[in-house]
């Protein structure tokens, strides 16, 4: 899926917000971070959370949970980090109990035996949440640090679009050529420049 500027574009306020995402500028060398687009769950004086979503994991939902009988392999991301043991998911469905809302057709967890239930049901939920093992955090001011260190650009994205887009592997290299300029040539920057 080509993305256009309609599609992700950066925020001129730099200002990280629920729903926005974080894209990585092409220079972090780091395992779980580098090349990576979070979307930001949580940000307020206290402190940030966020999914890390272009980071699959070779693992799929059954192969961590008992009781999971969808025959299609459900893949499960690196969500980030903190609490790597800990499932999160992302959803678009709205009917879901106790689940909060990250943006326009988008939420963040609910009532994991309502979901399951209706997973196993065959509702047609698949294609509408993805799963995360972990997640991104930062403590009081660390992310707006980094943002001002140049270690994130802010972006907003159609969050409508988070669960639907194919390719998460390369989520990053097409985030940066869709903004253009000097981000579509850092898009064709090596991961690691000592090996070019």
């Amino acid at each position: 899926m080509y993305l256009d500027s309609s599609f992700l574009t950066i925020d001129a306020g730099f200002q990280p917000s629920v729903g926005r995402l974080l894209v990585a500028e092409p220079f972090m060398n780091e395992p779980y971070f580098g090349r990576s687009v979070i979307l930001l769950t949580q940000h307020s004086n206290l402190g940030s959370m966020g999914l890390v979503l272009n980071k699959p994991l070779k693992l799929y939902l059954h192969e961590i949970l008992e009781g999971v009988k969808v025959e299609e392999n459900i893949p499960v991301f690196c969500g980030g980090p903190v609490g790597s043991k800990s499932l999160f998911y992302l959803h678009n469905l709205s009917e879901v109990p106790q689940s909060f809302q990250i943006a326009k057709n988008l939420y963040l967890g609910g009532d994991f035996e309502w979901l399951m239930d209706n997973l196993n049901a065959g509702l047609g939920t698949v294609a509408k949440v993805r799963f995360f093992l972990g997640y991104a955090g930062w403590d009081e001011g660390q992310l707006l640090d980094e943002i001002k260190n140049q270690s994130w650009l802010v972006t907003k994205m159609a969050t409508e679009e988070i669960l639907r887009m194919p390719g998460y592997e390369n989520l990053w290299s097409r985030s940066m050529q869709s903004l253009g300029g000097k981000y579509k040539r850092w898009a064709e920057f090596p991961q690691n420049p000592n090996l070019n």
